[in-house]
This record gives structure tokens, sequence and C-alpha cells, in this order.
């Protein structure tokens, strides 16, 4: 009976956060879309909003995913630092990335009111 209520809860999760991934990757998509393709500025300005508030977002999750990842900062086992070191190389690209995106449509939205 414990494993049917543990298996229930751990699908309560995994729905909540597939649920919650699917509607950011809509968000954006939408949000882009309606940045690029939509006539009024109101719509451009809402568009850019959107796509830079989710990207910030997942930008900011990710930067944190990733300095969790490797504290603390040197490891106090006396391991090499080198292992930590490599993993923020290869994965920092992702939260700045995203993070960049997140500036642009931010800089867009202004320019776009300003007109």
């Amino acid at each position: 009976m414990l494993f049917s209520i543990r298996t229930g809860m751990d699908d309560v999760n995994n729905v909540l956060v597939l649920t919650t991934f699917a509607g950011s990757v809509v968000a954006v998509i939408v949000g882009y879309l309606l940045a690029w393709r939509a006539k009024r500025a109101a719509y451009r300005r809402a568009g850019s909003l959107m796509t830079a508030v989710v990207a910030g977002f997942a930008g900011l999750v990710a930067l944190a995913w990733a300095i969790s990842a490797v504290m603390p900062l040197p490891p106090p086992d006396g391991t090499s630092l080198w292992g930590p070191l490599v993993f923020l190389l290869v994965f920092s690209p992702l939260p700045l990335g995203a993070l960049y995106i997140s500036a642009k449509f931010i800089r867009r939205a202004v320019r776009d009111e300003c007109k």
C-alpha cells in the first residue's frame, strides 16, 4: 500500500513539472510570434515582455541549478577543482543565453514603447 501511495504522489509531481514546462514553452512560442508578427504595437510589446519574463526566469533557475551543482567551491574534501570548473564552463552558456534572450526582448519592448 505504501508503494502505491508513493507512486501516485510521484505521478502528480511529474504531471506538475511537465505542465509547467509545457506552459513555459507555449508562452515563449506565443510571445515570440506576437513580438515578431503582430500588427499593433501593444501586442508586440506584450509578446516581447512575455518572452522576456519566461526566458529570464528560465535563465535564473538554470543559473541557480548550475551554481548549486558545484557548491561549495573549492570542494571541502580536497578533490580537484577541475571537475566543477569544467561543469560550469560546459553548462554556463545555457542560462547566460536565456538571460541574453530576455535582455534582447526587454530592450525590444522598451524600444517599441518609445515609438
